[in-house]
């Protein structure tokens, strides 16, 4: 960390090139002799990032922003406000603290909080953050988290973990056992710390496998934002051996969409079939990632179009936590069919159909965009379709 980075000066020539082109940047010699370009551009980068992902920290004084590759694993604002929504007690230790993002929202509802890095630099970051920020009620310590909870006899209400999901080589890994810390093998002992444990995967985790990783999974918060699944939420508690609770949150404009159900909804879920009436409905990403296929048919009243096309139809028009389309037309899949309707534009989707969006591009002649939207799907009795609609806001 380099404290003339937060002089005003370079404060000042920081705001005037957020928007500059960074390479040119690069090439250039630092303005300022304490200062190299690499600090700059990496702080120029990183609060850019920062505006819309962590808006709170772009409005205030002299924040000290890490590279980029950091930065882009924090959680958002929105999502770590969410996470502390879930919290209750009054103490949490935060073993992966990182750039703090989370540790910040945690510290606006929990009495005690203790960030724990052990990337010296990062901690260093984080603590002077939130002097800026006017946060007082966290402890900072630059070590191991597990480590930590070993050299003491402190107790926790709660224990936030988020596993890095990069390898030695900062290669990218996908199994909790892979990530660092590995947390499969530690949860007896982090249950001697805290009856609550919150973990952070990442949105590519399969549920069925973390499940199988790790113990007393009372809830799995899938959280996506516009549509783009973010992160998962494992809430542990150390007397649960009930059934996994599944929440689902869609977190678009200013009405989050909410969708729950236990595992079991979906296993004894049969939906019925038809094929398209008047609408169509595609649930969002949280809801396609939780696998509530059949379930959410039920609980909507909604036909599904075939066992494997996870979109849903019907005659009368519903709220839905997902996106709503009209059914202008249903035809069979062929170039006659696009010839006839005259349209040389349209936004395409696919759901179990054997083309790619590419392919089907292509074989159409169709360009992106416009106010149409093709669904290329196979309905129940397995004919491929394209459907032609208009989306309902």
């Amino acid at each position: 960390m380099n404290p003339a980075v937060l002089s005003d000066e370079v404060q000042q020539f920081i705001n005037e090139h957020l928007s500059t082109d960074v390479h040119k940047l690069l090439l250039k010699k630092s303005p300022f002799v304490e200062i190299t370009s690499k600090e700059l551009v990496e702080q120029i980068e990183s609060k850019a990032k920062a505006k819309h992902k962590l808006p709170t920290w772009f409005n205030t004084e002299k924040i000290y922003y890490p590279n980029k590759l950091n930065l882009s694993q924090t959680s958002s604002e929105i999502t770590a406000a969410y996470k502390a929504s879930l919290l209750h007690g009054s103490s949490l230790i935060d073993l992966t603290g990182g750039f703090g993002v989370d540790t910040y929202a945690f510290a606006k509802i929990m009495q005690q909080v203790v960030h724990i890095e052990k990337n010296m630099m990062l901690s260093k970051i984080a603590g002077h953050n939130f002097e800026q920020l006017g946060i007082a009620n966290i402890d900072f310590h630059n070590e191991d988290g597990v480590a930590f909870l070993r050299s003491n006899d402190l107790i926790y209400d709660w224990i936030f973990i988020d596993p890095s999901r990069r390898d030695k080589d900062n290669k990218k890994v996908f199994y909790l056992k892979d990530c660092e810390p590995n947390i499969t093998e530690q949860f007896d002992f982090l249950f001697s710390k805290a009856n609550n444990i919150m973990v952070k995967t990442g949105p590519l985790l399969d549920i069925n496998n973390g499940l199988t990783q790790m113990a007393h999974v009372k809830e799995i918060h899938i959280i996506a934002v516009s549509n783009d699944v973010k992160e998962l939420l494992w809430i542990l508690n150390k007397d649960y051996t009930g059934e996994p609770h599944i929440k689902t949150i869609n977190f678009k404009d200013a009405n989050p969409q909410l969708f729950d159900f236990i595992l079991s909804d979906e296993k004894n879920a049969l939906a019925n079939y038809s094929l398209p009436r008047q609408y169509l409905y595609e649930p969002n990403a949280s809801i396609l990632k939780s696998g509530a296929f059949q379930h959410i048919a039920n609980a909507f009243s909604l036909y599904k179009l075939h066992l494997h096309s996870h979109i849903y139809t019907s005659d009368k028009l519903i709220s839905f936590p997902g996106r709503r389309f009209k059914i202008l037309e249903t035809l069979d899949y062929s170039k006659k069919s696009i010839k006839q309707l005259k349209l040389n534009k349209a936004n395409l989707t696919t759901r179990n159909f054997p083309d790619t969006v590419k392919e089907i591009r292509k074989k159409l002649k169709l360009k992106e965009g416009g106010f149409n939207y093709l669904f290329c799907t196979t309905t129940y009795d397995e004919r491929l379709k394209i459907l032609i609609c208009q989306q309902i806001f």
